[in-house]
């Protein structure tokens, strides 16, 4: 006991003999410039700057997720004194193995919903069930998939599934108009616009579909073969322009009517010590604001 003891004693001695840590020379440099910002962009990082809210407005119309095609939110106006009026149950929601993902649409007096199970439901503004309809494709299982999303656009409710299709429903019945196969999951919101609906398939496909028969318009895929895993986005359009957010971090922006490439580029980096970040899908919509886009990813990059 007592040779151990000794032996304790020697390698402490040694340990606190040793070369203490080098100072490394050279000049010491801010971490902001370090990284490629100029003096003048660290000013700007830290500067206050007024900016200007438009006036509220109110919005009576919800038929797309965002309100509007480009997804810049209008300033919209809501009750101060905001109270339950009446509560029904969609169908089948959150569970240990399915959650339920698809937001409700409104239009013409009308809420749109689809639940866990891929069930459509239709109600009237007091909360009385006006149809009801199963959208699980013939030889699937029901409930077997989730996710999926709605948009109301040319008097018609156009459904994505993770099941890879799209539908257009009679918003007043509940009866399919027509269904067009995707070559993926369609788990993300598809859009209205002039006449065609985009959406991105879980493949990382973009489609523009006609409204009025389902027929391909046209469609591309994204460089490398990620996945949609977590992002449940929609694209974003302008007059003139289509722009799609994709699981590999990548955005492009087309020519709505022919799907000619305009641009493209990625969004790249990590937030070290969330593994969500590791992720790079592009998981809200894309904003077009005049002549930016605006887009974000998994790691809460903003660009």
């Amino acid at each position: 006991m007592r040779l151990i003891f000794l032996i304790f004693l020697v390698v402490n001695i040694l340990f606190a003999c040793s070369e203490q840590d080098r100072i490394l020379p050279g000049k010491r440099e801010d971490a902001a410039t370090s990284f490629g910002f100029s003096v003048q962009e660290k000013k700007q990082f830290t500067k206050t700057k007024a900016i200007k809210i438009p006036s509220m407005r109110v919005n009576d119309q919800w038929r797309l997720i965002a309100s509007a095609e480009s997804k810049n939110y209008p300033n919209l106006m809501l009750g101060e004194n905001l109270s339950e009026i009446w509560s029904v149950s969609i169908g089948k929601g959150d569970s240990r193995k399915k959650r339920l993902v698809t937001d409700p649409v409104f239009f013409e007096n009308r809420i749109f919903t689809l639940d866990a199970n891929s069930i459509a439901s239709a109600f009237d503004v007091n909360g009385k069930l006006l149809w009801k309809k199963d959208l699980t494709p013939p030889g699937e299982k029901s409930g077997e998939i989730f996710g999926g999303g709605l948009t109301i656009g040319q008097d018609q409710l156009f459904v994505t599934l993770s099941y890879g299709f799209v539908l257009s429903l009679d918003p007043r019945t509940g009866e399919k108009k027509w269904s067009q196969r995707l070559s993926g999951a369609g788990n993300t919101i598809p859009v209205f616009d002039d006449g065609l609906v985009y959406l991105v398939s879980g493949d990382s496909k973009a489609w523009a579909i006609a409204a009025n028969n389902g027929r391909v318009k046209w469609k591309f895929d994204a460089i490398g073969n990620d996945t949609n895993l977590i992002s449940n986005n929609s694209p974003a359009t302008s007059k003139k322009y289509a722009v799609f957010g994709f699981g590999n971090g990548e955005i492009y922006a087309t020519f709505k009517k022919g799907g000619y490439v305009l641009w493209s580029s990625s969004l790249s980096g990590r937030n070290d010590g969330r593994v969500i970040s590791a992720i790079d899908d592009i998981v809200a919509s894309p904003v077009i604001v005049g002549r930016n886009v605006f887009v974000a990813d998994g790691s809460g990059k903003v660009v």
